[in-house]
């Protein structure tokens, strides 16, 4: 019987998957099992599968999560239960959500304070243009060039006025570092002037004596 042969085909699978691993099969496929049986959301299940393959390999964790459920969905609609096909094709859904998700997480944290601000000015000069705050010329030029070639333009231009800032800022950095590297060298100067003279004051005291 098929139906019958196909959870040791599923079995057979992932003890392989796992061996290719060097991990012990007999210990993880218990637990990824009784993973895959529990009544949690997808969702939940991808975190748990997560949390156990990090423990056993640092590569290509995502892709094994998601072949590990496509593999166990196909297994049960193949298998004829209760749940309907559409499953597996959710289920490809919600970890490619979840994986665009995570990729957002770390490219908001790597994320710098200019691209912040720029991303700030860019969003209140759209909001700017949504909410309705132009003049009947602007609203013209809106509706003949169908509005996005504006949005482009005022985002373009925000840019130029960030980058142009940057470069000020740059600018005026580099020149108050070398003006207080000039007025160090000006006190080092003083100071080994002072020394020298107090150096001089103090042979001429010795040799009064």
């Amino acid at each position: 019987n098929m139906a019958e042969a196909l959870p040791c085909d599923f079995d057979s699978w992932l003890k392989n998957t796992l061996v290719i691993l060097n991990t012990d099969d007999e210990v993880f496929s218990p637990y990824i099992k009784g993973i895959l049986e529990g009544d949690e959301t997808t969702e939940e299940k991808l975190e748990a599968l997560q949390g156990i393959l990090t423990e056993i390999t640092e590569n290509g964790i995502d892709d094994l999560c998601q072949d590990i459920l496509k593999k166990w969905n196909l297994r049960e609609v193949d298998g004829h239960t209760d749940e309907p096909p559409v499953r597996v094709g959710m289920d490809e859904k919600l970890a490619k959500i979840m994986e665009e998700q995570a990729q957002c997480v770390v490219t908001v944290k790597t994320r710098s304070k200019e691209e912040e601000n720029l991303k700030s000015a860019i969003l209140a000069q759209y909001a700017q243009v949504s909410d309705g705050e132009v003049t009947d010329s602007d609203q013209e030029e809106l509706e003949t060039s169908g509005g996005i070639s504006t949005k482009n333009t005022n985002a373009e231009e925000v840019f130029k006025a960030e980058r142009e800032k940057r470069e000020r800022d740059k600018e005026e950095a580099q020149r108050k570092r070398e003006k207080d590297k000039e007025d160090r060298a000006k006190q080092k100067s003083k100071d080994d002037e002072r020394k020298e003279k107090e150096k001089k004051r103090t042979q001429k005291g010795e040799r009064r004596r």
